[in-house]
């Protein structure tokens, strides 16, 4: 009887891992998908961006979230802004890969302001000293393994470094 009822457990607690981890996958793929399509065709990237960034910024920065919240300030509207990216730690700061260049509005708010604030993985960050580094195998290297194989595509990286103050 403990049996059958510790295999039943088993094989519902393989399901659910297998369901969480394709669900998982499929993400990433739709999000490079995404990045791709974006990539060639810019005129379409407020119109698939917005809707995506809406439904990415909710978890962006929370502690289990493959997703950072980047807040800045508009460079001309003085608005403030909280933007999905993808950070990652990066010597003494974080690392922000440049999916559409740096001629993006948040890179260019960041950059004209000199700082911002991450929330990355639960933790809130002040950062700044923005500069665009390329990519190098050091910064590869900084990349978890899961998002190397996307990241080796990207150029470009806004680097941020932790506040002093």
């Amino acid at each position: 009887m403990q049996t059958e009822r510790t295999s039943h457990s088993l094989r519902v607690a393989f399901r659910l891992i297998f369901l969480l981890s394709s669900f998982a996958v499929a993400w990433l793929l739709m999000s490079y998908a995404l990045a791709k399509i974006v990539q060639r065709n810019p005129r379409l990237r407020p119109t698939l961006l917005k809707p995506y960034n809406k439904i990415i910024r909710p978890m962006a920065g929370k502690a289990h979230s493959p997703y950072a919240l980047l807040e800045h300030v508009g460079r001309r509207s003085g608005r403030a802004y909280a933007t999905p990216v993808g950070a990652f730690p990066y010597e003494d700061g974080f690392v922000i890969g440049l999916s559409y260049g740096a001629d993006v509005d948040w890179c260019r708010n960041v950059i004209a302001s000199g700082r911002a604030t991450l929330t990355w993985r639960g933790q809130t960050f002040a950062l700044d000293r923005p500069e665009i580094i390329p990519m190098s195998p050091g910064v590869l290297q900084a990349i978890p393994s899961y998002f190397r194989l996307p990241a080796r595509e990207l150029k470009q990286f806004l680097w941020l470094r932790r506040s002093d103050g």
